[in-house]
C-alpha cells in the first residue's frame, strides 16, 4: 500500500475541502472512524457521509495514514502544527501585575545572583538553580518555576532538565468549552479534473495572484508536467502567470518543445524575462530583493576614510555593527577593523543553466518584436537585462539578431565595439512630455495604443484637460471606446473610484509594487473632476462589466450576503498575507459580542540562525486617535483591559516561541478605548522572510480555560513576511464591534522595535487606512457579486440582518434596469433560499452556512458548508 499526499491533493484540500480516495476492499471498524472524527473535530472539521463512507471501505493502516496526511495539512493552515509555550505557562493566570517590580528582579538576579550564596531576595538557601546556557542563577522560591517555559531572568529558552522547572498539574490542558462553527470535509472522486479545474482557473484570472495561489499553480502544474500542457487556454490574461506556469514546465518537460509552446504568451521583451526568472525559480515579479552585505569599514586617519563617509551618505538607515574578528581581538585596538552591514536592493537574479538552444530561441524570439518596442520594453528593467544578457551573449549573435543587439547596446548604453549606443525617447516619456504641456489631446492620441495605460491614466488626462469642454470630451470618448479592451481588475477599480472623484480625498493613499504594503500617504493635491465626467464615465463602466458577465453562464436563481458590503474587492494580492483564510486589505468583520479576542504569535528560527527576538503588542487609542496604553512585553497587564502571556526572546528550532494577548473588548469600551492596533514588531534578529516559519493570527474565545491555542476559535491565520520591522495587521474597533484587516508595515528601525517608537507610524497609517477604506473608493464583494447577479440572474436573493428580500427580473427588464432596482430596493418580495434538489445557483455569502443544488457557484469568505467554493478574484474574470 502506497499513498502519495501529493501537493495538488493539499491545494485541493485547502482550498475546496475534498479528499482524494480511491475505494478500496475492506471494512474500518466504526470505531477507528469515530477516532478519526475527534481528531478531525479537534481542528475544527466535520466529514460529510460520502466521505466517512469512502473511509470506512480502507484498512486501518491505511486509514490511519491519510488520517495523518490530512490532519497534518489542515494543522498547518490554521497554525495547529506546533506547540505553543508561553513565557507564562499559567496564562491567562498568574501573569504579574507590576511588571516594572517583575524588570527590577531580573535585573538584580542578573547582576547579583551567585551560585552556591543565599537568594538575594529571600535569603534562602539551597533554592537557587544555574540554568543552562545562559548561567542565570534563579531561585525557585521567588520564581514560580510551574509557570515559567523559560529562563525568567534573560526568557530565552533554556535545558528544561533544571529541576528549577517543575510539572504542574494544570499544565496538561484540555480543549476549552467553545461553542464552534465546523467546516466541511467532502469526498473528492476526479483528481486529475479538479486539478485541471484549479488551473484553468488560476489562468482566468485578470489580476496578480496571491502568493498562496501562486504557490499552488506552480505545484499543480509542476506535478502534471507535460499534462499540464494540453490544459492551457489559448490566452492567459496575467502574464505573471505564464511565467510561472511556463517556468515550471521548462524545468520538468523538453525545454525546446515547451517554449515553442510558451512563444505564443510572450507578448513582450518583459514577459521573456519574466519567464527566465521562474525558470530561474526567482520571483517573476521582477521587484529585487534586498540583501545584507557586511562592509568593512576603514579606520579613521586612512586614506580610505573618504570613502567610509561617503558610504553613509549612501547608506543613512543603515545600522552600525562594531565588531572585530577573533584574530584581531588580540592585536592593539588600532588595527581592529569594524564593518558596516548594509541593506542593498538588488535587481538580478541566479540565472539557471540556458543551453545553447534554448538561448538561441530566446534571442529569435526577441528578434520578432517591433525593434522600438522592445528597446522601450527593456529599458523598463534595464538592471535585469543587463545581468541576464550575460548569460544570453546576444553580441554573439548580432548579425543574426541584429534588433537585439541594438536593444542590448542601449540597455547597457554601449556596443560592443565601445562606442556609446544611440538615444531613445520611449513612450512614457512622450506622454509625461504632454501632460507637462497641458495638452490632453496630445496624450490621448498617444494613449489609444495601449488601451489599458489609458484606463490606469484616464484620471490624469482628465485633470490635464482641466475645464476645457472640448478636451474633456475627446478624454472621455478615447475612454469609452477603449473600455471593451480594459482589465475587469481597472474597471472595477475605476467602477469604485470615479464616484470619490467628485472632492478631495482626507488622503491619498498609494500601492506601489513590492513584497508588503507600507501604507504610502500623502495629501490629496488633485483637481476634482465635474458631475458630468464622473457619471458619463461611470456609465460606461458599469455597462461594459454588465455586458461581460451576461455572457457566462445564466442562472435562475441568485443568492447574496449583505455582509459582503464590508469585504473588499481584492486588489494587490502580491503584497497579500498568505492568510488560511482570503480576507482582502481593507475588509471589515462583525464581531460577535461576548467573546474574548485572543491574538497569537509564533516564529522559529532557522537552524543555526540568531537568536530572534519577535513582539505581539497591542495598542490601545481613543476616539482621536490619542494614545491610551498598551499591553507588551514592558507593559504585561493594560489595567483589566488586556493581558501579554509573556515575552520570550528567542525561537530556536526546531520548537519556536509563542506569544498571547487576551483583549477584553466590553471593559476596553467601559474604559473609553475605541481602537485597538494588533503590532508585531521584529525586536532583534532576522527579519520575518529569513525565518524558519512566523506566523501571527486571532482567536475568539468564550473559555479562557484549557489550551492556550484552540484551532477551532482561529478566524484569521496570516504570516509574517518581508523586511520590515513593524506589522500592522488588523485594528478592533471596539466601539463598532468590528475587526479591520490592514495587512500593513512600517519599516520601523533597524531593532529595538516597540510600541513606543512605532507610535507616529501606527497613529499615521491606521486611521488613514481605515479611512481610505471607508470612503468607498474600492468596490465590495457585495457591489461585484451584484453585477454579477443582474446580468446573470433572473431571481434574486439578498440575506441580510432583516432576513430575505428577493428580486425578479422582468422580461423586458435590461440589465442595468435591474440592477439600479436592486440597489433601491423597489419591488422586493418575500424571498427564500433555493432547495438543494433544484437547478445550479450562483451565490455570494460571507458565511457558507447553507447547503446548495449540484453545479452551483459559490463564493463563499468562511467555507464552511459549502465545498469546492470559487476565489474572490474568480469573481473578477
Amino acid at each position: 500500500m502506497e499513498v502519495t499526499f501529493t501537493a495538488t491533493r493539499q491545494a485541493l484540500l485547502r482550498r475546496h475541502g475534498l479528499v482524494f480516495i480511491a475505494p478500496g476492499a475492506a471494512r474500518a471498524s466504526e470505531r477507528h472512524l469515530q477516532a478519526i472524527e475527534v481528531e478531525l473535530a479537534q481542528l475544527g472539521y466535520v466529514l460529510s457521509w460520502r466521505l466517512r463512507q469512502r473511509l470506512a471501505t480502507l484498512e486501518p493502516d491505511e486509514l490511519a495514514l491519510h488520517l495523518r496526511f490530512v490532519a497534518t495539512a489542515l494543522a498547518a493552515q490554521v497554525g495547529a502544527n506546533v506547540r505553543y509555550k508561553p513565557l507564562f505557562r499559567k496564562f491567562p493566570e498568574d501573569v504579574p501585575k507590576d511588571t516594572s517590580e517583575l524588570y527590577l528582579r531580573k535585573v538584580l538576579c542578573h547582576f547579583l545572583q551567585v551560585e552556591g550564596q543565599p537568594c538575594v531576595f529571600c535569603r534562602r538557601v539551597g533554592t537557587t538553580h544555574v540554568l543552562s546556557p545562559c548561567m542565570h542563577v534563579v531561585c525557585d522560591h521567588c520564581f514560580d518555576g510551574e509557570n515559567y517555559s523559560a529562563c525568567p531572568v534573560c526568557e530565552h529558552h533554556v535545558d528544561r532538565s533544571s529541576p528549577f522547572f517543575k510539572p504542574g498539574p494544570f499544565l496538561a490542558r484540555s480543549l476549552p468549552r467553545e461553542k464552534v462553527r465546523f467546516k466541511l470535509l467532502d469526498l473528492g472522486e476526479d483528481l486529475p479534473g479538479a486539478a485541471q479545474a484549479l488551473v484553468q482557473s488560476f489562468c482566468a484570472r485578470k489580476q496578480v495572484m496571491s502568493s498562496v495561489d501562486a504557490t499552488d499553480l506552480q505545484a499543480v502544474v509542476g506535478e502534471f508536467g507535460e499534462a499540464a500542457l494540453a490544459w492551457l487556454p489559448d490566452k492567459i490574461a496575467v502574464r505573471e502567470n505564464v511565467a510561472r506556469i511556463f517556468g515550471v514546465l521548462l524545468g520538468k518537460c523538453d525545454a525546446m518543445a515547451t517554449f515553442a509552446v510558451a512563444r505564443a504568451h510572450l507578448a513582450t521583451a518583459t514577459d521573456v524575462l519574466r519567464l527566465l526568472a521562474a525558470y530561474s525559480l526567482a520571483d517573476p515579479s521582477l521587484q529585487g530583493e534586498t540583501v545584507r552585505r557586511r562592509i568593512e569599514r576603514p579606520l579613521e586617519g586612512t586614506a580610505e576614510a573618504r570613502w567610509a563617509t561617503k558610504l553613509a551618505q549612501l547608506f543613512p538607515g543603515a545600522a552600525a555593527t562594531e565588531a572585530a574578528t577573533p584574530a584581531a581581538a588580540t592585536k592593539p585596538a588600532k588595527t581592529l577593523h569594524p564593518y558596516k552591514m548594509v541593506s542593498v536592493h538588488t535587481y538580478r537574479f541566479k540565472v539557471a543553466p540556458l543551453r545553447r538552444p534554448l538561448r538561441r530561441a530566446i534571442l529569435a524570439h526577441l528578434e520578432s518584436m517591433h525593434p522600438v518596442g522592445l528597446i522601450e520594453d527593456m529599458l523598463r528593467h534595464r538592471s535585469y537585462w543587463q545581468w541576464v544578457g550575460q548569460f544570453l551573449h546576444p553580441h554573439e549573435y548580432a548579425d543574426r539578431f541584429p534588433n537585439v543587439a541594438r536593444a542590448f547596446a542601449v540597455v547597457r548604453k554601449r556596443a560592443p565595439d565601445g562606442t556609446p549606443a544611440p538615444q531613445f525617447v520611449g513612450f512614457h516619456a512622450a506622454i509625461e512630455a504632454a501632460a507637462r504641456a497641458g495638452d490632453a489631446a496630445a496624450m490621448i492620441e498617444r494613449l489609444k495604443a495601449r488601451p489599458g495605460e489609458l484606463g490606469r491614466r484616464f484620471d490624469h488626462a482628465l485633470r490635464v484637460a482641466g475645464a476645457d469642454a472640448a478636451a474633456q470630451d475627446v478624454v472621455i470618448s478615447a475612454f469609452t471606446a477603449a473600455a471593451p479592451r480594459l482589465a475587469n481588475p481597472l474597471l472595477l477599480t475605476l467602477r469604485g473610484h470615479l464616484p470619490t472623484r467628485g472632492r478631495p480625498a482626507a488622503v491619498r493613499v498609494f500601492w506601489p509594487k513590492g513584497q508588503v504594503t507600507k501604507g504610502t500617504s500623502a495629501p490629496d493635491r488633485r483637481a476634482p473632476l465635474s458631475p458630468g465626467v464622473i457619471a458619463a464615465a461611470g456609465e460606461a463602466v458599469e455597462r461594459e462589466l454588465l455586458a461581460r458577465f451576461a455572457a457566462k453562464p445564466g442562472f435562475e436563481n441568485c443568492v447574496i450576503d449583505e455582509a459582503l458590503r464590508d469585504i473588499v474587492v481584492p486588489f494587490n494580492e502580491r503584497t497579500a498575507s498568505r492568510a488560511a483564510v482570503s480576507l482582502p486589505r481593507g475588509s471589515r468583520v462583525a464581531l460577535p459580542a461576548g467573546k474574548v479576542v485572543r491574538l497569537f504569535l509564533h516564529w522559529c528560527q532557522p537552524e543555526g540562525g540568531r537568536t530572534t527576538d519577535i513582539d505581539l503588542s497591542v495598542a490601545f487609542y481613543d476616539e482621536d486617535w490619542q494614545y491610551v496604553g498598551v499591553c507588551s512585553y514592558y507593559q504585561l497587564k493594560f489595567e483589566d483591559v488586556a493581558t501579554s502571556s509573556g515575552d520570550l526572546r528567542s525561537g530556536p528550532f526546531p520548537d519556536g516561541a509563542a506569544e498571547f494577548v487576551d483583549v477584553h473588548r466590553e471593559r476596553a469600551r467601559a474604559r473609553k478605548i475605541r481602537y485597538a492596533v494588533m503590532v508585531v514588531n521584529n525586536y532583534a534578529g532576522m527579519s520575518f522572510s529569513q525565518l524558519e516559519r512566523a506566523w501571527a493570527g486571532m482567536m475568539l474565545r468564550d473559555d479562557l480555560g484549557g489550551s492556550h491555542f484552540d484551532a477551532r476559535t482561529v478566524e484569521l491565520k496570516f504570516d509574517l513576511q518581508g523586511d520590515n520591522g513593524v506589522f500592522m495587521p488588523l485594528v478592533l474597533d471596539v466601539a463598532e464591534s468590528t475587526m479591520h484587516w490592514l495587512d500593513v508595515y512600517a519599516t520601523g528601525q533597524f531593532a529595538l522595535n516597540n510600541v513606543a517608537t512605532s507610535n507616529q507610524a501606527i497613529t499615521k497609517i491606521c486611521p488613514e487606512m481605515i479611512g481610505y477604506f471607508a470612503s468607498g473608493v474600492r468596490l465590495s464583494l457585495f457591489e461585484l457579486a451584484l453585477l454579477h447577479a443582474a446580468a446573470r440572474g433572473r431571481r434574486v436573493v439578498v440575506r441580510g440582518a432583516d432576513g430575505l428580500r428577493g428580486f425578479t427580473r422582468d422580461g423586458n427588464e435590461s440589465a442595468q434596469q435591474f440592477l439600479r432596482r436592486i440597489r433601491a430596493g423597489e419591488r422586493a418580495e418575500a424571498g427564500a433560499l433555493p432547495g438543494v434538489d433544484g437547478p445550479p445557483v450562483f451565490a455570494a455569502l460571507f458565511c457558507g452556512d447553507v447547503e446548495l443544488p449540484a453545479g452551483s457557484v459559490c463564493y463563499a469568505l468562511y467555507r464552511e458548508r459549502v465545498v469546492a467554493p470559487i476565489a474572490a478574484s474568480d469573481l473578477l474574470s
